[in-house]
């Protein structure tokens, strides 16, 4: 599979277009807020965008109050991963961790935070160096917090 990654924050459309339509309602209306300090990644294969995700160095307007809470990581330098999202016809390909390696090579030294509502996606981020920090407590929407660095 020839697959190549790029930044493609200037047409921004085309990474929402894959999403699932409820994150296209959340992060499309609201992309001029974050353009100037947010970078879209994604995996292409041939012209065809197969994955993606979000980088953020600021604070997002839908964060849940878990999330909140550790907004402090990005003055400790940490920036946020957000709407990561393989097509689904690519599916366990290994294009996440792709998509990762390529972020970190981008930058070696740059530290990540994102949180998952989803606990079985922990130990794919732990297989790809983040570390588990933080459990919410609230039981009807849990949300985990990983690091990396």
């Amino acid at each position: 599979m020839n697959v190549h990654f790029e930044e493609l924050t200037a047409s921004p459309n085309l990474f929402f277009n894959i999403l699932p339509p409820d994150w296209q309602n959340l992060i499309a209306p609201n992309w001029n807020l974050y353009k100037n300090t947010a970078s879209i990644y994604v995996l292409k294969e041939e012209t065809t965008i197969i994955a993606g995700g979000i980088v953020f160095s600021e604070k997002l307007l839908e964060m849940t109050p878990f999330e909140e809470e550790f907004c402090h990581l990005f003055a400790e330098g940490y920036l946020y991963l957000g709407y990561i999202w393989v097509a689904e016809n690519k599916r366990n390909q290994q294009l996440a961790t792709s998509w990762l390696k390529h972020l970190k090579q981008k930058n070696p030294a740059q530290k990540y935070w994102l949180t998952i509502e989803e606990e079985s996606l922990a130990y794919f981020y732990k297989k790809n160096g983040f570390k588990l920090v933080a459990e919410s407590n609230d039981a009807t929407t849990k949300e985990w917090l990983m690091v990396n660095g």
